[in-house]
């Protein structure tokens, strides 16, 4: 079973689209792809601080030890990346104006998110939803039929001329 924070967006649609859970722990994901996590979760700051530490502590490390320390540097940053990255991410949702709206669980997020929606006492925004039945299209007006009933690209049926 996983934990996840639940941040809400105030002033979202009450649909559950200003709705985000992050998960509690280790991220895989951050610790293997390093900036390109933190770009694919639009943490701008956050990159730009990444960057400039693992340029400057990189850097300094090779300078004074070899690039074998300027490895072992990038591998501690990644490793801190994936321990911390999840806190930094809801450093950056606390920035944009999420507020933390509880806690959920599940094995995995889609069942979190059920689990969460499942209890959530606000009102969902039901006026704005179509019916089930309601067709995905509109329906295009039927043409005026002549007065014979014939339609279409035929003539009206009846005497040709000159017969």
């Amino acid at each position: 079973m996983r934990i996840y924070t639940v941040h809400e967006l105030p002033g979202a649609p009450l649909d559950g689209d200003g709705i985000v859970l992050v998960k509690e722990g280790f991220s895989f994901p951050a610790f293997a792809f390093s900036w390109a996590w933190l770009l694919y979760h639009r943490m701008w700051v956050a990159l730009a601080i990444w960057i400039g530490l693992a340029v400057t502590l990189s850097w300094v490390a090779q300078a004074a030890f070899g690039a074998s320390a300027a490895m072992v540097v990038s591998l501690a940053l990644n490793f801190m990346l994936g321990a911390e990255g999840n806190d930094i991410r809801r450093w950056t949702l606390a920035r944009r104006g999420y507020c933390a709206a509880g806690l959920a669980t599940g094995a995995s997020l889609e069942e979190a998110e059920r689990n969460f929606l499942a209890g959530w006492d606000r009102p969902l925004a039901v006026e704005e939803v179509k019916p089930v039945t309601a067709p995905v299209w509109p329906r295009r007006p039927q043409p005026a039929q002549t007065e014979s009933g014939v339609f279409g690209l035929f003539p009206d049926a009846g005497p040709k001329p000159g017969h």
